[in-house]
C-alpha cells in the first residue's frame, strides 16, 4: 500500500510520454498542421490532455463506485446514508474529478517539455479548468453503465467501446472537417465535442462561444440528477 502513491505517480508520467510517441509523434507526419495553420503537436495538445482524464475517469469510477458495487463490499451501506442518491453520484462526480485533475496536471507539464513550443502561461489554467468540465460530462457516462451493467465483460466491452468513440469521434486527433459533412456535423455537436472546440477557440484563437459551455454544463447538471434516479431504482430491484 505505501508504494501505491510512487507507482500511480510514475504511471501517470510514463502515460503522457506513451501518447506522445504512440500518437502526437507519428500524427504529425499525417496532419504537419491544423486547417488553421497550428502545428499538430501544438493542436492536438488539448486532446492528448482529455485523452488521460477519460482514462483516469474510467479507472477512477471503476474502483470507486462500479468494483464496489458488483461485488458488494462497501457500496449497499453508502447508499444507506441520509444523502439523496444525486448527492450521492455528485459525491463520486467531484472525488473522481479531482483525483483526475491531479493527473491531468501531471500530463500537462510532462508533455510541456516535448512541446516545440510552449503555450502561453494563462493555457496552463484555461485547460485544468474546460478538463473537469469535460470530466463532468464523462463522469456520468461512465456512472451511467456502472450503475446499468451487472458484469465485468459488459462494463470492459462497454467502456472500451465508448473510449474509442470518444477519441475518434470527439475531435481529439482530427479535426471534424475530415469527417464526411453529415457525420462531422453530428460529431461536432456532442457536448464532448463542444467542450473541445471551445477550449481550442480560447487558447488559439482568444474566441469564447458561451453556447459551447453553456449546453455541456446543463447536459450534465441533467445527466447527473438522471444517475440519481437510475441508481436510486437499481436499488430498489
Amino acid at each position: 500500500m505505501g508504494h501505491r502513491p510512487m507507482i500511480t505517480f510514475s504511471f501517470m508520467v510514463i502515460l503522457p510520454l506513451l501518447l506522445h510517441v504512440s500518437i502526437t509523434m507519428v500524427m504529425k507526419n499525417i496532419f504537419i498542421q491544423s486547417l488553421d495553420k497550428i502545428p499538430y503537436e501544438i493542436w492536438v495538445f488539448p486532446g492528448i490532455v482529455l485523452t488521460i482524464a477519460s482514462m483516469s475517469m474510467y479507472s477512477i469510477i471503476y474502483r470507486d463506485m462500479f468494483d464496489l458495487r458488483i461485488h458488494k463490499k462497501s457500496f449497499l451501506p453508502m447508499t444507506l446514508t441520509p444523502f439523496t442518491k444525486t448527492q450521492l453520484i455528485l459525491g463520486f462526480l467531484i472525488t473522481s474529478i479531482i483525483e483526475t485533475t491531479v493527473y491531468v496536471l501531471i500530463a500537462m507539464g510532462v508533455l510541456t517539455i516535448l512541446l516545440p513550443n510552449s503555450l502561453d502561461w494563462s493555457d496552463y489554467f484555461i485547460i485544468p479548468i474546460f478538463a473537469f468540465l469535460y470530466s463532468f460530462i464523462l463522469g456520468n457516462i461512465i456512472i451511467t453503465f456502472s450503475v446499468l451493467t451487472d458484469r465485468v465483460s459488459t462494463y470492459i466491452f462497454t467502456s472500451v467501446t465508448m473510449f474509442l468513440v470518444i477519441v475518434f469521434g470527439s475531435g481529439i486527433l482530427v479535426e471534424f472537417e475530415f469527417y464526411p459533412k453529415t457525420i462531422g456535423i453530428i460529431l461536432s455537436n456532442l457536448p464532448l465535442s463542444m467542450i473541445l472546440t471551445s477550449l481550442r477557440s480560447i487558447i488559439f484563437f482568444n474566441r469564447f462561444d458561451w453556447t459551447l459551455i453553456i449546453t455541456p454544463i446543463v447536459v450534465a447538471i441533467v445527466w447527473t440528477w438522471m444517475n440519481g434516479y437510475l441508481l436510486k431504482r437499481k436499488l430498489r430491484q
